[in-house]
């Protein structure tokens, strides 16, 4: 509601329901001056300029524009820190097998994280690690690049563990009359859901998730979402750009909350950043079937209250708590259970991580 509407309904409010505890129109000029002075606090913020490209300036338009994520009501993969993941996996393929933040080798791209808990099955989730830790706690990472007259934050989230998407591994109709209509009716039972089964494909270990902001000449410029793979973000995440008041693409926009803080949403599951919430689908397969990404406003992840920002640097050259963005290697189990023919497996490799 904006600022005026506000005032008009408060001064209403006390005219006619004056009481002991707001004063009448005298007791409540502190509110009105309260909202006003947040409003004007809330446009100084939005229009103020990156004060510099020092460390610390960059750290504090970093936290200043931190995204929200809402992770989905019921979500049961939740993010962590790197120390924590790593605490529960060992390395393959390079040593140190049991790895920190600041030990874990850049090693080669034939290396992987793998868990301490052996999983049973492809789609088996034994490892408590699975379930991450209370947002509240949960670090962001960000990493920033300054390239002259435009600086780029982009906000890395970690999640132990990706659950993938159930699929139907037959065929799949959406009330298809098999027989022939009489007068435009079907004359025998028509045929609805999957025949051939599910299957969930695409469940991996380690799940990186970004959102990037962009400054342009000193001033705020967008906000990119990424969303599964590049055609997926092209069509429905991408950059949106800030109007003054919100990010926005098209119809779509992003929406803030606390000011200057976008309000993103992580699918369940998966985690890909989406604008808003809903059931959205984002692929059809070829047997009729379709994937889905399932957004909702649950618990609330307040990345600027732990977020861990570093500057861009070359494979090899981060150093300390940072030493583990050299890592070449996949973060995460290796594959199995593929099936050739649809190019998919129930339990996909672990990512690549970032900076990319």
């Amino acid at each position: 509601m904006a600022v005026t509407a506000r005032l008009y309904v408060l001064l209403v409010a006390v005219m006619f329901y004056p009481s002991q505890n707001n004063g009448g129109l005298l007791g409540i000029s502190q509110s009105i001056k309260d909202i006003i002075e947040a409003a004007k606090k809330c446009t100084a913020q939005r229009t103020a300029d990156l004060s510099g490209r020092s460390h610390a300036d960059i750290v504090a338009a970093a936290k200043l524009w931190a995204p929200v994520v809402r992770l989905a009501v019921g979500e049961e993969w939740k993010p962590s820190s790197v120390d924590y993941f790593l605490q529960h996996v060992n390395l393959r393929g390079g040593s140190p097998t049991s790895v920190t933040p600041s030990t874990l080798p850049t090693c080669n791209s034939n290396c992987y994280l793998e868990t301490k808990t052996p999983l049973s099955c492809a789609s088996c989730r034994e490892p408590a690690v699975f379930k991450g830790q209370d947002p509240a706690s949960a670090p962001a990472y960000a990493i920033y690049e300054d390239k002259g007259s435009v600086v780029e934050i982009t906000y890395w989230f970690f999640f132990p563990y990706n659950r993938g998407k159930r699929a139907c591994v037959g065929l799949y109709f959406d009330n298809v009359c098999p027989c022939f209509k009489a007068w435009g009716h079907c004359t025998c039972p028509r045929l609805n859901g999957c025949v051939g089964g599910y299957s969930t494909f695409g469940n991996h270990v380690g799940d990186w998730e970004r959102v990037k902001i962009t400054f342009n000449n000193n001033k705020i410029y967008s906000i990119y979402l990424s969303i599964h793979g590049s055609d997926i973000t092209k069509k429905f995440g991408g950059e949106f750009l800030w109007n003054g008041n919100e990010f926005k693409k098209g119809d779509r926009v992003v929406q803030m909350t606390d000011c200057t803080h976008a309000q993103v949403y992580a699918a369940k599951g998966s985690h890909g950043m989406w604008p808003n919430t809903g059931d959205h689908v984002y692929k059809k397969l070829i047997n009729g079937d379709e994937l889905k990404d399932l957004c909702s406003a649950g618990t609330a992840w307040k990345t600027a209250d732990n977020l861990k920002v570093v500057k861009m640097a070359a494979k090899g050259q981060f150093t300390g708590e940072f030493s583990f963005l050299n890592f070449l290697g996949r973060w995460g189990n290796r594959e199995r259970n593929c099936v050739p023919l649809i190019d998919q497996c129930v339990l996909s490799n672990g990512p690549r991580g970032p900076p990319k």
